[in-house]
């Protein structure tokens, strides 16, 4: 019995010592998230703030599902669940809700929060499968201005019909189809096309 005894204890301190590592990892994670979201988040908007909050509720446990005999004073231990709550506030505007958000702004604190997420452990590179569908030519803007940002550390590749994003782009390949109905892939570097344009208008 001592045996158990002292394998129980010290099982008991392994999940304890988990447990204090876990959260200890969790808030440290939350922490650079929120400095790279508010980054990108100020690159957006031009200003406003944006962070990731910890919520903590309780909700009490029914042990007495597994044992319907125990007293109701012997019911009263408490379950506590954390989750991650997302606050914004724009600039010149009293909104602090996401549901008080138009479309686009929604669409961009959205893209700042997952470039954010990204950006604290930063991938080699980084697919975007039409991330700016729901941004107008404004927002679009700004959203190419965080993609020069974000390409500073990660090689982005972009699938896109915005013309606004494909601007932002080094190269672009393309899928045209020929009047044989055959397709075929094609690419544009912009500055080999610049410094073509340019010589044309020598």
């Amino acid at each position: 019995m001592g045996d158990l005894r002292k394998a129980s204890e010290s099982l008991a301190g392994i999940l304890k010592e988990l447990e204090e590592k876990i959260d200890s990892d969790f808030k440290s994670g939350i922490e650079k998230i929120n400095k790279e979201f508010q980054i990108f988040f100020t690159s957006m908007f031009g200003g406003g703030r944006a962070e990731l909050k910890v919520t903590v509720s309780k909700t009490k446990k029914n042990h007495k599902e597994d044992n319907p005999e125990l007293e109701e004073s012997e019911d009263e231990e408490m379950n506590q669940d954390e989750g991650v709550d997302v606050s914004i506030i724009l600039p010149q505007k009293r909104i602090s809700s996401l549901d008080a958000l138009s479309g686009g702004e929604r669409a961009l604190s959205s893209i700042a929060l997952l470039f954010a997420v990204s950006q604290v452990n930063p991938p080699p590179f980084l697919v975007l499968d039409e991330t700016d569908a729901a941004l107008d030519e404004a927002n679009s803007q700004k959203y190419g201005k965080m993609l020069q940002n974000l390409s500073k550390r990660t090689q982005l590749i972009l699938i896109t019909h915005n013309r606004e994003t494909m601007n932002q782009a080094g190269v672009i390949y393309g899928v045209t189809m020929g009047s044989d109905s055959i397709s075929k892939l094609f690419s544009i570097k912009f500055i080999e096309a610049q410094h073509y344009s340019n010589s044309q208008n020598l």
